[in-house]
């Protein structure tokens, strides 16, 4: 039988010989009385510290290592030769089960820029240390007022095109940047502002077309568009009288409007 149940032993025997007197045989031919014998390791189980838990709160988990190691020759061997003699000791446990609790956040602060692309900050806390869970963690900060440093600028509303019978303004609409002063050429850039509108409508009254208060200085329509308007005989209309009214009077009423005038004489 070996002298040990594990790791290197001897195990043992009686020699003599067979006469009863070892001197009757050769000393040189003596079998040997032992032997080395091996069951099998020493083997057990090395633990490691658990590590830390895994959350805060909610329920997680702690880890440590366990090895079969050989107690003699200090190395590593196969989980069997552990599991023969005791069981495995666990590698995990559970840890930190109490519910978490909810983060506190404050009001967005003001963004640190007025346009461009700033930053928010903002207050993110947990009513007890340790109680909240880090993965779920609101963000503190965000980006804001991201549009461009631009603005639309409107010049003044120029001259009425007519006095009366109704008429257009304009007026010069550019997008500018309000960093450098100057106005861009990409009019998308103002995009996130209303645009304003660069004509109106203007005099809607009614023309007087009474000689007494009226004063015709020069037409208010186009030469062209005048000449047309008088061949047509519109010039007996009051407003086209009033609008071209240099070119009713210079040349007279058309044919068509003295062939009116002589069909009312009668």
């Amino acid at each position: 039988q070996c002298s040990t149940t594990c790791g290197l032993g001897a195990s043992w025997r009686t020699v003599h010989c067979s006469t009863g007197k070892d001197e009757d045989c050769v000393a040189a031919n003596k079998p040997v009385p032992a032997r080395r014998c091996y069951l099998r390791p020493c083997s057990s189980w090395r633990i490691g510290n658990w590590s830390k838990c895994s959350k805060n709160c909610g329920g997680g988990l702690k880890v440590r290592d366990v090895h079969c190691v050989d107690t003699r020759e200090q190395r590593l061997l196969r989980p069997f030769h552990c599991q023969a003699v005791v069981y495995k000791p666990p590698m995990q446990t559970p840890c930190q089960t109490k519910p978490c609790l909810d983060w506190y956040t404050s009001s967005w602060r003001e963004c640190s820029e007025s346009c461009g692309g700033g930053e928010q900050e903002r207050l993110v806390t947990c009513p007890e240390f340790g109680r909240c869970d880090e993965m779920l963690r609101p963000n503190n900060t965000r980006p804001c007022n991201t549009h461009p440093c631009t603005k639309w600028v409107v010049g003044s509303w120029g001259e009425c095109t007519a006095t009366c019978g109704g008429g257009i303004q304009r007026r010069q609409v550019k997008c500018m940047n309000t960093k450098t002063g100057e106005a861009e050429e990409d009019s998308s850039l103002c995009d996130h502002e209303q645009w304003p509108e660069n004509t109106q409508k203007c005099n809607p009254q009614d023309c007087d077309t009474s000689e007494s208060t009226f004063v015709c200085e020069r037409d208010r329509l186009t030469f062209s568009f005048c000449q047309t308007l008088r061949i047509l005989g519109r010039c007996h209309l009051p407003t086209v009288n009033v609008q071209c009214c240099r070119t009713c009077r210079q040349h007279g009423h058309s044919a068509r409007d003295r062939g009116n005038e002589r069909v009312s004489r009668r």
